[in-house]
């Protein structure tokens, strides 16, 4: 079996899990580490054996088969765009981009292209929450009714150049936090989203950084999602989570990102394993079966423009105070 050569395109805290990912997968061989900043590519770079470089157009020149997009969320379009036009599979972090219309760009381009388009929706692929997924289908919670998901934090501090406190830039929590929450229920309750109601709330973090968002399903489920960037950077990274069936409930909670974090001082914050490759494996493993198989891609274009058009219309709920319709709003 041949290596697939694969590259990451950024190098920031997420990348990282990509680059332990690939390295973890057998027949991969992480070639190329591609970011502006050098200092950053070349020390990720070093961690695999691979070549630092400056950008996707020479990640592609090192012959690559496979590409992780890990960059801010504004940028992800025109990269799958053109990865997936010169033929190669990619991996796409999500949101799967920050607008509507560059999503849906970036959906028509994967119905064209000849290589595998995956989200990288990596809750889909943590134990806890791939464990729920399991026993909803197998019938044992019979029929879903409601579901919670609340994910808070403190503002994430890891974001070059601080792009994720810009809110035009990364949309806020609603955006790019709780796009986990709104593409694990949807998967979850196997329904589309129809509406959905949102209020937020500013916090010293900034505007709408605590949100509380309803959505209703198509097949009469109800998700009710929590997303905050308004605590202190001692409370950490929480996420709790209920379903609840016709024949019975099922919760779980972790508190914490990171395999292990250093506190020496206010704001002085050291992590190191990122997410603890909490799902991260078995997210890049599930990709390149994939393409090996020749199979579907395990996460679809379509399922990140779903989950982003709902963050996007829990947004705009914020602003108007009123409910959100979805099975008009947002479609081309």
């Amino acid at each position: 079996m041949t290596d697939l050569r694969a590259g990451v395109v950024g190098a920031g805290f997420i990348a990282a899990a990509h680059v332990n990912a690939y390295g973890a997968t057998p027949g991969v061989r992480l070639v190329a580490v591609a970011d502006p900043v050098a200092d950053k590519a070349m020390e990720l770079a070093a961690r695999a054996d691979a070549k630092a470089v400056a950008d996707l157009e020479q990640v592609l020149a090192a012959g690559v088969d496979v590409v992780s997009v890990c960059t801010p969320s504004p940028t992800h379009a025109d990269l799958v765009v053109r990865a997936l036009e010169a033929g190669l599979h990619v991996l796409c972090e999500k949101p799967i981009a920050r607008t509507l219309q560059d999503a849906q760009r970036v959906e028509q381009a994967s119905r064209r292209a000849s290589g595998l388009l995956m989200i990288g929706h990596v809750s889909r692929f943590e134990p806890d929450h791939r464990r729920a997924k399991d026993l909803v289908e197998a019938g044992h919670l019979g029929e879903v009714r409601m579901l919670s998901h609340s994910t808070t934090s403190s503002m994430p501090g890891w974001s070059e150049g601080d792009w994720l406190s810009d809110q035009e830039e990364s949309g806020g929590p609603l955006v790019d936090l709780a796009v986990h929450s709104f593409d694990f229920a949807a998967w979850l309750t196997d329904s589309e989203p129809i509406r959905v109601h949102a209020v937020g709330a500013d916090t010293a973090a900034g505007p709408c950084t605590y949100a509380l968002a309803t959505v209703r399903y198509a097949n009469g489920a109800i998700a009710l999602v929590e997303t905050s960037w308004g605590h202190p950077v001692s409370y950490g990274f929480k996420l709790s989570s209920e379903v609840v069936g016709t024949d019975g409930r099922l919760s779980w909670d972790y508190d914490h990102l990171a395999g292990g974090t250093l506190h020496v001082a206010e704001r002085e914050v050291t992590r190191w394993e990122p997410l603890g490759d909490r799902g991260f494996r078995a997210e890049v493993r599930a990709f390149v079966d994939a393409i090996r198989a020749s199979a579907p891609s395990p996460v679809p274009a379509s399922a990140g423009v779903t989950a982003l058009r709902t963050s996007l219309a829990a947004r705009e709920s914020v602003r108007n105070g009123t409910m959100v319709d979805l099975t008009t709003w947002g479609r081309a």
